[in-house]
């Protein structure tokens, strides 16, 4: 009978950390909204490079939806410094976008790195 003493606990536990926050989605990408990401704009003569590191908590890795999250990040504050700089970019492909993960097990944090290149439309 001590068994499901100790389980109860347990299962309370990882209920509680797999728990998250949303990020606050009401301010630009450039005042960091997201703890969890750090975000980067590099001039350059033709256009701007946008280096992006992000990091969350996974119980469960989901390298996808980490990537995706990755991406997403760096096309918006692409997008974004575009319009405060008042010009256009050219149109930037998923696939253009480079992205590495990694994972730590002893924190379970999952970290997402992604690069890309916007280019001003001529």
């Amino acid at each position: 009978m001590k068994m499901p003493t100790r389980i109860l606990p347990l299962s309370l536990l990882l209920i509680i950390g797999a728990c998250t926050t949303p990020a606050d989605v009401s301010r630009p990408a450039s005042t960091q909204a997201d703890e969890n990401a750090e975000t980067k704009v590099i001039p350059t003569n033709v256009g701007f490079d946008v280096d992006v590191s992000y990091s969350r908590y996974q119980f469960v890795p989901e390298t996808g939806a980490l990537i995706t999250a990755c991406r997403s990040i760096a096309l918006g504050r692409a997008q974004e410094e575009a319009r405060l700089q008042g010009r256009e970019i050219e149109p930037i492909a998923e696939q253009d976008i480079r992205v590495s993960t990694g994972r730590n097990i002893l924190n379970a944090r999952t970290k997402c790195r992604a690069y890309l290149e916007a280019r001003w439309k001529t």
